[in-house]
């Protein structure tokens, strides 16, 4: 009995060392939405919760459009235009008019935020909701995504997955568990991107749809179809006309003939804790190496602050300096709101949280420095070009400032 001891006390530490050395806990990743579903008969169903077959994790994006824009009223005589703008990706046009008359358009402008800045959502319409951050504050929103006006499921804590429609909800409430549930939607998949501008390493979602380890990779091989569990998967290769698979038995296969391994696929994007996220084209991808979750992702929370107004300094090309609150494109006033913009076909998007500067280049582009170190030059939306509809400061009770993008040698955010 002693020697069977020594023998169960021997795996334990050996496990234990092996975990160590990975850099993972024995415990599932905690950093996923949770909260409750109150019906409009108010029933409430409370567990992990996801957007409909999507957004599962507290630093998925939530995408929609403002219905209304309160800082088009500071617009001034001499700055009333006309801005038309066409979205890289998308095929809505926005127009903004500044009447003579101080009547203006409908100004429908996109809204990102991501799921852990969100205290809760309450549905108003067939396509409408009022979004509240954590910090108490609320925003109008409609359509511009599937994230409105589709189903949400909730894996209730006694009667199991749940998928609601969207006109039986009344609000989502987001909350941390008292502890932690037996269920989940499951682990999310980690691991270093090689791409043609470098290496980077996150959370991954493949062919913008895969995000989960039991998510299966499509694709077909000389003896058929194959769907492969990405818990299998070791390494993703972009060979000539589809992918080679290595699997973490050593096995390897080329696989073929699907949008998931061929330069159909829609795009990997990866999640990078404390910068955000980038969308790479299967154009600039090399090949995706899994690897296992660090012991710092586990503090996913750290990331999701209470939202804060954008503060900071503008300097202008004259070299006066502005001090104050900070509507950026007047538009975005929230430090949880998201910075949009290109380079080379890389979407990058990041919560201006991150952002410590942004220093214009020329009409198309600017260089971005993150509070993490990293420069980026980004352009080609308006968040990043002289498309900007202008950046608006409150230096005083009464007293504000709107510069154009050609007017700004620098902006701090403090």
């Amino acid at each position: 009995m002693e020697y069977l001891s020594k023998i169960v006390l021997f795996f334990s530490l050996f496990f234990t060392i092996l975990l160590s050395a990975l850099g993972i806990k024995a415990q599932n990743y905690p950093c996923y939405l949770y909260g409750s579903i109150t019906t409009v008969d108010g029933d409430v169903y409370e567990g992990p919760i996801r957007w409909n077959d999507e957004e599962v994790f507290l630093t998925d994006v939530f995408n929609s459009e403002k219905i209304e824009n309160p800082y088009l009223k500071y617009i001034k005589e001499e700055k009333k235009r006309v801005v038309e703008y066409k979205r890289r990706r998308g095929t809505s046009w926005y127009r903004v008019e500044y009447g003579n008359d101080q009547s203006y358009s409908a100004f429908n402008r996109k809204f990102e935020c991501r799921f852990g800045d969100i205290k809760s959502i309450s549905v108003t319409g067939r396509e409408s909701v009022n979004l509240e951050l954590k910090t108490g504050k609320f925003i109008n929103l409609s359509g511009g995504s599937n994230d409105v006006g589709n189903q949400v499921w909730i894996m209730d804590h006694e009667l199991g997955l749940l998928k609601i429609d969207w006109n039986r909800i009344d609000v989502v409430n987001f909350f941390s568990p008292e502890k932690q549930p037996i269920e989940n939607y499951g682990e999310p998949i980690y691991g270093k991107i090689t791409t043609t501008i470098g290496e980077f390493t996150g959370f991954i979602q493949w062919d913008h749809d895969e995000r989960l380890l039991q998510d299966k990779l499509d694709g077909v091989s000389r003896d058929g179809d194959m769907d492969i569990p990405f818990t299998k998967i070791s390494k993703i290769q972009k060979e000539e006309n589809g992918s080679r698979v290595t699997l973490l038995s050593g096995r390897s296969l080329l696989l073929k003939s699907s949008n998931d391994v061929s330069r159909n696929n829609r795009g990997i994007i990866v999640t990078i804790p404390n910068v955000g996220r980038i969308d790479f084209t299967w154009k600039h991808f090399l090949s995706l190496e899994l690897l296992p979750l660090p012991e710092s992702a586990m503090a996913c929370f750290s990331e999701f602050k209470d939202s804060e107004r954008l503060y900071g300094k503008i300097t202008n090309k004259e070299g006066e300096n502005f001090e104050g609150v900070i509507v950026y494109d007047l538009d975005e006033a929230m430090d949880s709101e998201i910075l949009n913009g290109f380079n080379d076909e890389l979407e990058f998007s990041v919560p201006f949280r991150n952002v410590r500067k942004i220093i214009p280049k020329s009409y198309n582009y600017c260089l971005v420095e993150l509070k993490s170190g990293q420069n980026l030059f980004l352009g080609d939306q308006t968040d990043v070009s002289g498309k900007n509809a202008g950046i608006l400061i409150f230096i005083g009770n009464d007293e504000y400032k709107i510069f154009d993008w050609e007017e700004i040698q620098e902006i701090e955010f403090m």
